[in-house]
């Protein structure tokens, strides 16, 4: 064993880098697996009452003058913890399930695929979805659907919410909403449920199907004594339909759930303590892995003609299936060739990579963009910014752009902004010059 270890001590630091190199090409795994899957203990809030969903113990937040209500969350949910029948031998990774009213909920409807695009997407309109709230939030969506609802958090609640746990020794992992501690994600995904949760005067209505939020609405009761809101009410919620109806409504229907939550990977919001203590362990676990591949390379490096022999006997056998193998598409190389120079105009069209473009776009965007168009290498973008000439100056600054200028005046006292860009990494001159129209409309 000792010998092993002075073995692995010894591995020259190029060695551990390449490692290191070749687990960062390995796939991720999900979003925040692995801090949401450290999660060994689950409390939810209802009506200042702090419940251990595992054994339904529960604690009164207490709020004093000389403490904050987050100070009060982290003292009750110390208590709960150390209370008797919780999991007192092991740390306490918190999942907090919240009101589901403390959360901004927002519809939305896209024609564009894949979570990074529809959150950078999310992200640039929100000060349009969301325009009366200045405080920086945290975006939480399942962006595996082209259209659903979106969850918006406090993100400097959540990070209060962190610290007041952590000063009580509790490590906060993600706060979710409680309503999706009923969603049927992994045993039923083909249900839809209903869930009305209910605290004093907030209603809030949820269509969830797996684990994605299909419609919520959230109303004050007090409203509801108008006929007009009422009835609206009744006709937004009288058209969602579901195999399962659950209602909570009092403290004795969430002391019934008597397990740990599963978290809801798309809408849970981690605090930056939490997204640190995340990122920490990715480097740990990479870090051992990558010193097992240059260990691993050390073992190759020491036997090099037992690996080499290995290798030419492979390459050899390989050689010969695959000479084997193509035989026919090597007689018909003729026609490939011919096939290729037809289909070369469709292969080597430029790629302007429309996904990195909005990124980078996102990257500097402080306003919100109205219109995006792109053709052949040139992007138009028009919308709204406090300074548009300094937006001009930030896209002009990124390698990816260039002739970066305003293409319309700003009205408006200059919210309103044209800007017209190129990107760098296209070529469109050079593909017409090898491939005139003639030739591509072939």
């Amino acid at each position: 064993m000792n010998l092993g270890k002075s073995l692995i001590e010894k591995i020259p630091v190029p060695l551990r880098e390449l490692g290191m190199k070749v687990i960062s090409l390995l796939p991720e795994g999900g979003r925040h697996s692995d801090i949401l899957k450290s999660i060994n203990t689950s409390i939810l809030l209802f009506d200042n009452v702090l419940i251990n969903t595992a054994n339904g113990a529960t604690e009164e937040v207490v709020v004093n003058e000389e403490e904050s209500f987050f100070d009060a969350v982290g003292k009750a949910a110390r208590r709960l913890h150390a209370s008797k029948g919780s999991y007192r031998d092991e740390d306490a990774n918190v999942l907090l399930l919240l009101p589901t009213n403390d959360f901004i909920a927002t519809s939305y409807s896209m024609n564009v695929v894949g979570e990074k695009l529809i959150r950078s997407a999310l992200e640039l309109q929100s000060h349009t979805l969301i325009p009366a709230y200045d405080e920086d939030l945290l975006l939480a969506v399942n962006a595996a659907n082209q259209e659903g609802v979106a969850l918006w958090y406090n993100e400097r609640e959540a990070s209060r919410m962190f610290r007041a746990f952590e000063k009580e020794g509790l490590f906060l992992a993600a706060i979710m909403p409680r309503s999706l501690a009923l969603m049927e994600a992994e045993s039923e995904e083909n249900r839809t449920i209903l869930i009305n949760d209910e605290e004093g005067q907030i209603i809030s209505f949820i269509q969830g199907h797996g684990n994605a939020i299909k419609r919520l609405f959230t109303v004050n009761s007090l409203d509801l004594e108008q006929e007009i809101f009422d009835k609206q009410w009744e006709l937004e919620t009288g058209q969602l339909k579901g195999e399962t109806v659950k209602n909570m409504t009092q403290l004795e229907d969430w002391l019934g759930l008597r397990c740990i939550v599963n978290p809801v990977p798309e809408y849970c919001f981690l605090p930056a303590g939490a997204i640190k203590e995340e990122r920490r362990i990715n480097v740990a676990r990479k870090s051992k892995v990558a010193t097992g591949v240059a260990a691993c390379l050390v073992l190759l490096l020491l036997s090099p003609f037992v690996s080499n022999w290995m290798t030419l006997r492979g390459l050899q056998k390989e050689f010969e299936r695959v000479q084997e193998q193509t035989i026919e598409p090597r007689s018909l190389q003729a026609s490939i060739f011919d096939m290729e120079q037809e289909w070369g105009a469709l292969h080597e069209y430029p790629d302007q990579q429309i996904a990195e473009v909005l990124i980078s776009l996102n990257d500097v965007m402080q306003g919100a963009l109205t219109a995006f168009d792109i053709n052949e290498g040139v992007v138009d973008i028009t919308g709204s910014a406090e300074d548009p000439a300094y937006l001009v100056e930030l896209l002009a600054e990124k390698e990816e752009f260039y002739n970066v200028g305003q293409s319309t005046s700003t009205r408006d006292g200059g919210a309103r902004f044209g800007i017209r860009l190129n990107l760098s990494n296209v070529d469109f001159e050079n593909y017409e010059e090898k491939y005139p129209v003639t030739t591509q409309g072939r």
